[in-house]
């Protein structure tokens, strides 16, 4: 779920970023912006964000069964973008 969180995360950021080569959404036009946004960007961000909460959920669910320190780091550390971006843009969009 980690690896599945920020391949996600990766893949939303890089079709954001070339949205007008890959799909012709010109990044002044609001109506096209809107439903690239609605139907692609902030779906593929709350599904990475969500899969990001679940790991660091489970991760300290199961810290003192899971002995490996290493696979608890590395769960978390996978995770962590994905929240930090989607907070990062849920700041911006408030303030």
């Amino acid at each position: 779920m980690a690896f599945s969180s920020l391949v996600i995360l990766i893949f939303a950021l890089l079709a954001n970023e070339f949205r007008e080569p890959l799909f012709g959404i010109k990044r002044g036009y609001a109506p096209h912006n809107f439903g690239f946004n609605f139907m692609f960007f902030l779906p593929s961000m709350l599904i990475a964000n969500g899969l990001g909460f679940a790991v660091i959920g489970r991760t300290i669910k199961h810290w003192k069964t899971w002995t490996d320190p290493n696979k608890k780091l590395m769960l978390i550390g996978l995770s962590i973008p994905s929240i930090g971006v989607f907070t990062s843009l849920i700041i911006r969009l408030f303030v």
